[in-house]
């Protein structure tokens, strides 16, 4: 069973991932290209640094927790790639047709997603505790988001595809934890990037996007997404996966748009208004909340 510091590390570390994605829209807009094609570069970039994350890895661990992947595995891998290839192209899709707020805010549904999925596919009912978080934690979104948030018929697809998007992200926290335990991270994060890079590189295709040529600032997004968004943002969530319950890691995940609201207050003048700092004050409870609780279990256990 893991100690308290331990699990104290893995929040800390979800904490930061959560806050590097929170970049993500900044290094989005950068970009010139197709929503598609963004998303397969940004996982085309990232490629070689997760092999080498996986090669160093191995080096420090001779032993991993399994020294060979059974079909099931490789199952699992490939759909979290393939969860993973659709929450980016949706998601950098929606942004076209409908505001940044409503596509943050619509994404981050997947805390409300997870708890239903880990009781449904894991019959691990959750807490009275977990959901009400989850709950906070939204309210706290939408008042970060609520002042510029609308809903109109021209971008309700865009809204639909948002919340489609949140879905996916919900899935691909699921397939991760699924597998978390029996790999190691770097491992993981390279194929299920991999795979995910093919898919793109498909929906890009079909979609008839240009893949070239690539500007100055589409190197700038694309540099941006691929190390601090993927490669530590995600790989660090990912790692944390494997200490923590899936439900409160999507909690976390509600750090993401608390950091989109401060970097667009640094980058875009956008104003940091009473609602908003409400609404991260209700984030930072939600998020305390359930860490409380967890440290309460864990130090329960440790005398048990």
């Amino acid at each position: 069973m893991l100690n308290a510091s331990s699990t104290l590390t893995s929040v800390l570390f979800m904490c930061l991932g959560s806050a590097l994605i929170g970049s993500s829209a900044v290094f989005v807009r950068l970009s010139d290209l197709g929503p598609l094609t963004t998303g397969f570069y940004r996982m085309l970039f990232a490629l070689p640094l997760l092999m080498l994350w996986m090669k160093w890895e191995k080096k420090e661990n001779p032993h991993p927790p399994r020294s060979r992947l059974f079909l099931s595995d490789v199952g699992v891998l490939i759909i979290a790639g393939v969860f993973f290839a659709f929450d980016l192209a949706l998601w950098n899709w929606s942004i076209d047709h409908t505001t940044i707020v409503n596509s943050t805010l619509l994404n981050n549904t997947a805390a409300l997603y997870v708890p239903f999925f880990v009781w449904l596919f894991f019959k691990e009912k959750p807490s009275l505790r977990i959901l009400i978080a989850a709950f906070v934690g939204f309210v706290g979104c939408t008042f970060l988001v609520g002042e510029s948030f609308s809903i109109s018929f021209k971008s309700l697809l865009g809204d639909m595809v948002a919340l489609l998007s949140g879905l996916m992200v919900a899935l691909y926290l699921i397939s991760l934890k699924q597998i978390r335990d029996r790999v190691l991270t770097g491992f993981l994060m390279f194929w299920t990037g991999g795979c995910a890079a093919l898919f793109l590189a498909f929906f890009s295709y079909v979609a008839g996007e240009a893949f070239w040529p690539l500007s100055l600032r589409d190197f700038m997004s694309i540099f941006g997404q691929a190390v601090l968004v993927h490669t530590l943002g995600q790989g660090l969530i990912a790692y944390s996966l494997g200490k923590i319950p899936a439900s409160y890691a999507a909690i976390i995940l509600f750090l993401a748009p608390v950091t989109g609201a401060f970097l667009g207050w640094i980058f875009y003048a956008e104003s940091l208004s009473y609602a908003k700092l409400f609404g991260m004050a209700l984030v930072m409870v939600s998020i305390v909340a359930v860490r409380k609780k967890e440290k309460v279990n864990s130090e329960t256990e440790s005398l048990n």
